[in-house]
């Protein structure tokens, strides 16, 4: 399949004694980490309406590039200062194919 645009769905639950203040700062240090890496288009953080949901959003260039910017992250610090602040076991990230963008 010809590569498209990847939209990455990194969903959470923020634990109780977290922020909103230091959750965002952590998200704004994840994606100044994520901007710097080829194949990075944009993101942008949700907050469920209703519940304790949140997601942030990514869009990247490649399925390849996808994989060598989640390595980079995951062995960075950056990576491990964020993850203290949501429930342990909360975390999934699902990938998708942009099929058209109105």
């Amino acid at each position: 399949m010809k590569d498209t645009i990847i939209t990455e769905f990194v969903k959470f639950k923020v634990l109780e004694t977290t922020k909103v203040e230091h959750l965002i700062s952590k998200a704004d240090i994840l994606n100044d980490f994520q901007k710097k890496q080829d194949g990075y288009f944009d993101a942008e953080l949700v907050k469920g309406l209703e519940e304790n949901a949140w997601c942030i959003i990514y869009h990247y260039e490649s399925l390849e590039k996808v994989k060598v910017i989640g390595e980079k992250m995951r062995s960075s610090k950056v990576f491990d200062e964020f993850v203290p602040l949501i429930v342990p076991g909360s975390l999934s990230v699902t990938f998708y194919h942009q099929l058209k963008k109105w």
